[in-house]
């Protein structure tokens, strides 16, 4: 039963990419994110984080679509590259995202709990106009001449 849910869930997010492109189901994961995260910071109930759960989960079309462009503007040559950058980052990130969200909360827990999940929708937003500038028409041709 697990195994049938975890295949529905893959087929049906590269469905969901093939339908929208790489650049639209990279922005409908982020924006799917954001909503979740304003959601579970507003939720004043514990039963409203799992209605919540199912708009998280679309957001994670993002990542695949991200890596897949990411892959594709690099060269078979440098692949081994992009990959070592990319694990590096998600590694470097792993380090520190829980060093200053941790001193994050501890200062606004009190304040507003919610604050945290805010912060971290944030962050998604600021790397919308990031994702819209480098999967621009204009930026993709001057990459691939």
């Amino acid at each position: 039963m697990n195994q049938t849910r975890n295949i529905q869930q893959g087929v049906s997010r590269r469905e969901l990419t093939k339908r929208l492109g790489d650049r639209k189901a990279i922005l409908t994961g982020l924006a799917c994110s954001c909503v979740a995260l304003a959601g579970l910071a507003l939720a004043s109930r514990g039963w409203m984080v799992f209605l919540i759960m199912p708009v998280f989960a679309l957001g994670s079309i993002g990542t695949p679509a991200l890596q897949a462009l990411a892959t594709r503007a690099v060269d078979n040559d440098h692949q081994g590259q992009l990959q070592g950058l990319l694990a590096s980052t998600v590694s470097l990130a792993s380090i520190i995202a829980p060093l200053g969200f941790t001193a994050f909360y501890f200062t606004v827990h009190q304040q507003w709990p919610g604050a945290i999940w805010v912060a971290v929708a944030a962050i998604n937003l600021a790397a919308v106009p990031l994702v819209l500038l480098g999967t621009s028409r204009r930026r993709m041709a001057l990459d691939r001449s």
